[in-house]
């Protein structure tokens, strides 16, 4: 699998950054690539355990991934009160996003699927392709993290968890383990001092290990708590910035042991909530539990509902408490996380762009989310990108969504006045 192009070596470079790749590069990260092989033709039946996180296959698969996944998923339940959408399609894609493209044209590019801009339950725009309908549902991969730690702060608010115990003070799974040592909050931040997991796609590495624990991948799994508890640190826990979908699983347990509850009913809850209007799924592991690192998929529409809902300060108190803490700037002094800009910080799995009040969530292949607090707007994007992370796609799906809001915020005070 191709990997760091010459256009993604030269981001690293001008960043200062290229020596983390010079002798281990991530195959999570890759730019560069063939965009034919994006539109080749295939059959269903073409589809493979091995191939089917690749182009041209994966954006049927992540359309369909009660289909794919390697293990299962279990249901997440809509809500039996939902929001009633309307249609107000007054933002207009055809108009220019960059000198030489339109706002089509760049969602086009990046092979985006399924794209809404809304505010106050309309829909102000929305773009459809790849096959991909109103009423599908995608999988959100890593943008799956800020539902549980939505989920995680709720039951924080309720009192069921004190961020500040450490995690084998609930579970008796991780006593005497190195997460077990980790402080909740340190957990939800991913300052845990467990490892990242970037090679992703390199048999036998560690990260594509753990693929095989939560139904990415074929393989034998263990069973995936009782490899977090095996998972040695390589920090310790509140020093440093390591992102890993073990951090997020071990969230989602914490939840379902707090609560006595599957996380599947705790995620129905939240679509509750926000009320969702279709019902979507989440992955499950050998031993039962959600894999809540990846594995929620829902439909375009109902992503952009949970988004607004944030936006609209409906989330949990200690959730807008922890993400908006700007000192929570570890994200900057880690190698990877310098890569996503040095705007954000990270808190309680989600992204904060410190300087706009914006707060987002993001996955592999392109799966964005973005929740404008000062607006109460939201902007979701549902990609299918080549590789995990295509950095200049990252930056352009970013730029758009923050031009998107400015110019939206602009409109309102013009209207105001």
């Amino acid at each position: 699998m191709k990997v760091i192009s010459a256009l993604t070596t030269g981001i690293l470079i001008i960043l200062g950054y290229s020596n983390l790749f010079a002798q281990n590069t991530p195959s999570a990260f890759g730019s560069g690539y063939d965009v034919q092989d994006f539109h080749r033709a295939y059959s269903i039946q073409d589809i493979t355990p091995q191939n089917m996180q690749q182009w041209p296959y994966n954006s049927y698969v992540s359309a369909n991934w009660d289909k794919y996944s390697t293990i299962g998923t279990a249901p997440v339940s809509k809500s039996q009160l939902p929001i009633e959408i309307t249609l107000d399609y007054k933002y207009n894609l055809n108009t220019s996003f960059d000198s030489s493209h339109t706002y089509i044209e760049r969602l086009q590019a990046n092979q985006v699927k399924g794209f809404v801009i809304m505010k106050n339950n309309t829909i102000l725009a929305e773009y459809y392709d790849n096959g991909f309908t109103v009423d599908q549902t995608n999988l959100l991969q890593s943008a799956s993290k800020t539902f549980v730690g939505v989920i995680t702060h709720q039951l924080i608010d309720n009192k069921q968890i004190n961020p500040e115990e450490r995690m084998d003070f609930y579970i008796q799974e991780f006593k005497g383990t190195p997460i077990g040592k980790a402080t909740v909050q340190q957990v939800l931040d991913m300052t845990s001092g467990l490892p990242t997991l970037l090679d992703l796609h390199t048999e036998g590495a560690d990260g594509q290990k753990y693929e095989v624990e939560i139904g990415l991948q074929e393989g034998n799994p263990q069973g995936n708590i009782e490899v977090i508890a095996q998972s040695e640190t390589i920090a310790t826990a509140g020093t440093e910035f390591n992102y890993t979908d073990k951090n997020t699983d071990a969230l989602v347990y914490l939840c379902q042991v707090v609560t006595k509850l599957p996380f599947n009913e705790l995620l129905s809850g939240l679509f509750k909530e926000f009320g969702a209007n279709q019902d979507g799924s989440i992955a499950v592991t050998k031993n039962g539990n959600a894999a809540g690192c990846y594995g929620i998929s829902i439909s375009a529409r109902d992503f952009a509902l949970f988004h607004q809902w944030i936006a609209q300060g409906n989330a949990p108190h200690s959730y807008y408490t922890s993400v908006t803490d700007e000192r929570k700037n570890l994200i900057g002094k880690n190698e990877i996380g310098k890569l996503l800009g040095d705007d954000i910080t990270y808190g309680s799995q989600s992204y904060y762009i410190n300087n706009e009040k914006i707060i987002y969530s993001s996955g592999s292949y392109g799966q964005l989310g973005f929740s404008d607090l000062s607006s109460g707007i939201s902007v979701i994007f549902l990609q299918d990108w080549a590789v995990n992370a295509e950095l200049d796609k990252y930056y352009t799906t970013k730029s758009m969504a923050l031009g998107i809001i400015k110019n939206l915020r602009a409109d309102e005070q013009n209207v105001s006045k």
